[in-house]
């Protein structure tokens, strides 16, 4: 079984390579399931659309969790 941390450090990694938004489907696609993240806020989504009209969900780390403040202090 993965860890909130491996989902942490995953997830800070991808934020920090991306070229824009972060998506919910990208994180899953690299994690597999993050409801329960999202459900503890260790994530945090914002459902959006966009410009063609497609809906999309961002994902991001919640850096105020202490959890993640733990494992991403510099």
């Amino acid at each position: 079984m993965t860890s909130d941390a491996d989902l942490i450090r995953l997830v800070d990694s991808l934020e920090d390579s991306a070229d824009g938004y972060l998506t919910l489907d990208k994180v899953q696609s690299a994690f597999g399931d993050v409801s329960r993240a999202i459900e503890e806020a260790l994530l945090l989504v914002d459902y959006r659309t966009r410009a063609d009209g497609s809906p999309v969900t961002l994902c991001r780390l919640n850096r105020h969790h202490p959890l993640v403040k733990e494992l991403t202090a510099w």
